[in-house]
């Protein structure tokens, strides 16, 4: 399984936002995410509201093979 970290926009839902390895650092990443954010996530989630962890089955992690 993978863990990816996604959001909406007013245009489109269900945006990837990032890859996490595992569904502990998922939850670490959106935790920092959504209370105290580093440089580098501010700009990526920038335009983004409803920010959550998802499951990926594992044929469907396409950034694995990339």
């Amino acid at each position: 399984m993978g863990y990816i970290i996604a959001g909406d926009t007013d245009k489109y839902k269900d945006c990837l936002i990032c890859t996490c390895s595992n569904r502990k650092s998922a939850e670490n990443t959106l935790n920092r995410m959504l209370t105290n954010p580093t440089e580098r996530d501010k700009r990526l989630i920038k335009g983004h509201e409803n920010l959550r962890i998802e499951e990926v089955p594992d044929k469907e992690c396409w950034w694995r093979n990339a």
